[in-house]
């Protein structure tokens, strides 16, 4: 019997628009200076954004030379009150990998949400979306006719959190 090693990609994305903890708020929208479409943080919408649906994977393959095996990408920007990303506010917050951050950011483009809500107005909110790839190595056992089966009583590994 024979063992091969199989890397296996492990992609997980989120879009929160909470913060880790709990952050005060501002006493004004982020963008006051245009009352006619202000930007609004979670804390100050009744309803806030929410991801519909789930999100495109990222067009990207990791080199398989790097010692990498965790690569994520934070981005924030903000939904407009049709759903939409308004591609002219993402902004790169922090990435592991140049290469993965450009490919996570080409997605942001086809990412829907259900807008966020001020009481009974729909409003424009800034979101925080984060995307993740796990790569884990996987011994696999070959039986003589050729088949491919893991070993037996192992079961496939949780990606690690990256």
């Amino acid at each position: 019997m024979r063992s091969l090693l199989v890397p296996v990609l492990l992609f997980c994305a989120s879009a929160s628009t909470q913060a880790q903890g709990k952050k005060k708020c501002a006493e004004t929208p982020i963008d006051s200076t245009n009352p006619a479409s202000p930007v609004y943080q979670e804390c100050h919408v009744k309803r806030k954004a929410s991801l519909r649906g789930s999100p495109p994977r990222p067009d990207f393959s990791p080199n398989p030379a790097g010692s990498t095996a965790c690569y994520r990408a934070d981005f924030a920007f903000v939904v407009d009150t049709t759903g939409v990303p308004d591609l002219s506010t993402v902004r790169r917050v922090s990435s592991t990998d140049p290469s993965f951050a450009e490919a996570v950011e080409a997605t942001i483009a086809r990412l829907r949400y259900a807008p966020a809500r001020l009481d009974s107005t729909l409003v424009r909110q800034v979101v925080n979306f984060t995307s993740g790839l796990s790569i884990r190595t996987v011994v696999v056992s070959s039986s003589p006719s050729g088949a491919f089966s893991p070993p037996s009583g192992s079961r496939m590994p949780r990606a690690p959190k990256c």
